[in-house]
């Protein structure tokens, strides 16, 4: 194991849980600088410092070197140290503007001429005075983690050898002279690779400690005086502790890889015996479990990479059982959580498809949203503002809205090509630092910016805009107070304009600060402007709120852009014209309205169309144009347009035939929002056929001789504009009233006799055009000569609602002669 790397992920974990979950202050973020430092000299380490300021410190063969960079890049002072480390293993800040640097070091403090190799920690101020410089150990020994207590005493935590050469986990604390208070030397374990002090009123102190050659991992309680509470081994050989938190109850979790490879979450009670100990990750030659957090209802959230492809994450109860549990394609390159919601956020990377994730988590574990991304993001902090992704390799940060939104996404360089940096640190104060290459130093830090807003256009009246002015956060004096920013706005004309779209204003905003430095970021002021209503359908409409002339900060984002969205517009039916058979086209006539009724007029600069198709109606492709698609447009400058349905003259005498459009697609070449009431708009038209005529027409004359009944007249259903046949097809009978006219000669009952005169009906089956009035002509001994029989229409009985029928003018009436 390599317990240098180790102890940058382990020591002080619980300082470490609240950095990664610290908040971010930041949405929009200016580069502060981009410069490199130093010529000779390779910094291993950076270490953020209080009010925006950088330590970077570096170690080589012939110096150990501390650089304290201002918080505007500038250079506080660069100087080495009295006498160098063999190896710095961790720098912290340990407050008012103070660095603790341990590793190992010749002991320099030893009158021996040959020096030997202990545990070191200097402490070293912003002025680049050494306030102390501590050895401990024996030859050989070396520190991994270390911190300042609230009394000025030091703990420090490593390994120091045994007489077999076998490194044995160390816990040290030293007073402020130099002199140790007590020293803890595990038995069985290798290196102290983290610990946490706790206790309000009395002091403790949780220990980690891994597994090295010979030895077994254990995590150690001790009092203030060193005194062991407990220690609990884990008798597994080769069993490594990668992360340990102490929750408020304390109790203690730690994750680790056992001696067969699998990575496991272990619990372990106040008193040291272990509550539980549960796999996560499968066994494999490669298996990780590196992520570790406690939400603050007390669930855990862990996580690893398998040697199988694969990676496993879950949010367990504080029992350990699993409340959810995924397993996933590709690895997990980071994990964050915020602690005061218990939300969590899961980069992960399939380098099979070179295809990354982003997954929310709820504090109940179940998955909220999962993003798609091309970024390995391996950097991930989680806050109620916001989460941040880092991506160190190209030097790409972005930043989602807790519900997973991009807020924005982009390199910390202005470079044609990603930028490839060591390390990426979310700073509490809202700064991100970039190492690079060659002690490249890039900050990204506060600064204003304003946002774009979103609205829709008011049905009446007015409605109002509010664009946010956020201040990322305040810049300080040299003595660090926070310092006012003003800066001006005004709007100005897009698309959109003052005449119709919305009032001008301008103006300056001042952010003070607070005299107690509370609320210093994410100071946000509202800008309101003034929305007016119209009765245009634009479409989307756009205009500016600027800012310019700023004192005291910087301009993140100087324009803010105003969308203007069209109210809800419904495309509605204004009229329908019914149709005539072959005459008059059925027309269907719709408009944009709002909701409130009020009609609209397209200003959208292009035409709307709406397209439909032919529902249920009765009407068939006799009756109308089918070929013809239901497609109308409103125009540009139009309230409506018009959809015309093409009737057809056919031979079938009908009642009146429904034609149903559906329109269902709108049509908007532009960034108009215009839809129906419903899924689609049905538009019911009727055809209405035109009116028919009765002609009655003579079927010859007949002898006295024809004594059987046979047809004597026939009275056609005619279409009245040309006298072409019709069938009845209105499914009812038209009944025809008939009577004998004046100019007979023949006499009734003597000459002849007409059979159906009662019943004469063109029956309505669709099959039917005429009806023969039928009669016998008898033979009669008291008459002779030619006779003539006139027959003449009284009335015609048509179905209900359907077509008018009239009698024909020239075949009214039909004449036959009875000869001898």
């Amino acid at each position: 194991m390599n317990y240098k790397k180790n102890v940058i992920r382990i020591a002080f974990s619980a300082i470490l849980f609240l950095f990664l979950c610290g908040n971010a202050k930041a949405q929009y973020m200016p580069v502060v600088y981009d410069r490199t430092y130093g010529n000779d000299m390779v910094y291993q380490h950076t270490c953020p410092v209080s009010e925006g300021e950088v330590a970077l410190v570096g170690n080589s063969d012939r110096q150990t070197t501390v650089t304290w960079v201002k918080r505007d890049g500038e250079i506080l002072f660069s100087q080495a140290l009295p006498k160098r480390f063999n190896i710095v293993n961790n720098v912290y800040h340990i407050g008012e503007r103070k660095l603790l640097i341990i590793g190992q070091s010749q002991n320099w403090s030893s009158r021996k001429s040959e020096k030997n190799s202990c545990g070191r920690a200097v402490i070293i101020d912003y002025t680049g005075t050494v306030l102390n410089d501590v050895y401990t150990g024996n030859n050989g020994s070396e520190l991994f983690c270390g911190g300042q207590l609230k009394d000025g005493n030091l703990m420090l935590g490593g390994y120091e050898q045994n007489a077999a050469g076998v490194r044995l986990g160390m816990l040290t604390k030293i007073d402020k002279a130099g002199q140790e208070i007590y020293k803890y030397v595990s038995e069985e374990s290798g290196p102290c690779i983290g610990f946490e002090v706790l206790g309000s009123m009395t002091e403790y102190v949780h220990a980690a400690f891994t597994s090295a050659e010979n030895t077994v991992s254990s995590i150690a309680s001790l009092d203030s005086k060193g005194k062991v509470v407990f220690v609990t081994k884990f008798p597994d050989a080769g069993f490594a502790i990668n992360k340990m938190i102490t929750a408020p109850d304390d109790f203690l979790f730690l994750i680790g890889n056992s001696y067969m490879g699998d990575g496991r979450v272990i619990k372990i009670r106040p008193e040291g015996d272990i509550v539980f100990s549960k796999e996560i990750v499968p066994a494999s030659a490669n298996t990780t479990i590196d992520h570790l957090f406690v939400t603050n209802n007390g669930n855990l959230l862990v996580g690893g990479n398998g040697g199988d492809g694969k990676s496993y994450y879950s949010l367990l109860r504080n029992d350990g059982t699993d409340l959810q549990k995924y397993v996933v394609s590709g690895s997990i390159s980071g994990m964050g959580i915020n602690p005061v919601t218990g939300e969590s956020v899961i980069a992960g990377f399939d380098n099979e498809r070179a295809r990354g994730t982003i997954t929310g988590l709820a504090k109940d574990g179940r998955q909220t949203y999962q993003k798609s991304t091309d970024g390995n993001f391996d950097r991930v902090q989680v806050t109620s503002n916001g989460i941040f992704l880092a991506e160190s390799l190209s030097g790409r940060v972005c930043m989602l809205s807790p519900a997973g939104e991009l807020l924005f996404d982009r390199h910390a360089t202005e470079e044609s090509s990603a930028t490839n940096f060591e390390e990426v640190l979310f700073v509490s104060n809202g700064d991100i630092l970039f190492k690079g290459i060659k002690n490249r130093l890039v900050k990204m830090s506060h600064g204003l910016y304003v946002s774009d807003v979103k609205i829709n256009k008011p049905v009446d009246g007015y409605i109002t805009a509010l664009f946010s002015v956020t201040l990322t956060g305040f810049p300080t004096s040299e003595q660090g107070t926070p310092m006012p920013v003003h800066v001006d706005f005004f709007t100005k004309d897009g698309t959109a304009n003052q005449r119709e779209n919305y009032g001008p204003v301008k103006g300056s905003l001042s952010f003070i600060p607070s005299s107690d430095g509370a609320g210093r970021y994410m100071i946000k002021q509202d800008i309101e402007v003034p929305i007016k209503t119209n009765n245009l359908l634009e479409g989307r409409k756009m205009f500016e709120v600027n800012l310019a002339n700023v004192d005291q900060s910087y301009i993140v984002k100087p324009i803010g852009v105003g969308t203007i969205e069209d109210q809800e517009v419904l495309v509605k039916l204004v009229n329908t014209q019914n149709g005539l058979e072959g005459e008059r086209d059925i027309v269907y006539e719709l408009g944009i309205f709002k909701t409130n009724g009020q009609k609209l007029i397209n200003a959208t600069g292009s035409d709307i169309i709406v397209e439909g198709n032919y529902g249920r109606g009765t009407a068939d492709k006799l009756d109308f144009d089918m070929g013809v698609a239901p497609r109308l447009v409103i125009g540009k400058g139009a309230s409506g347009g018009k959809f015309n349905v093409n009737t057809l003259t056919d031979a079938r005498y009908e009642l009146p035939k429904t034609v149903v459009v559906d329109f269902n697609k709108i049509l908007a070449i532009n960034d108009a929002s215009v839809g129906f009431e419903g899924s689609i708009l049905s538009c019911r038209g009727l055809i209405i056929d035109q009116p028919a005529a009765v002609a009655i027409t003579s079927l010859g004359d007949h002898g006295r001789m024809n004594n059987i009944v046979s047809g004597f007249f026939k009275l056609s259903l005619l279409r009245a504009s040309d006298g072409q046949p019709l069938t009845n097809a209105t499914g009812g009978d038209i009944g025809i009233a008939c009577s004998i006219l004046a100019q007979t000669t023949a006499e009734e009952g003597k000459d002849f006799v007409l059979t159906n005169m009662h019943n004469l009906r063109v029956l309505g089956d669709g099959e039917r055009s005429a009806v023969n009035l039928d009669g016998i002509v008898l033979f009669n001994r008291d008459s002779s000569g030619a006779k003539k029989i006139v027959i003449g229409i009284d009335s015609i009985t048509k179905p209900d609602n359907a077509p008018d029928i009239i009698v024909s003018p020239k075949a009214a009436s039909a004449e036959f002669s009875i000869v001898e």
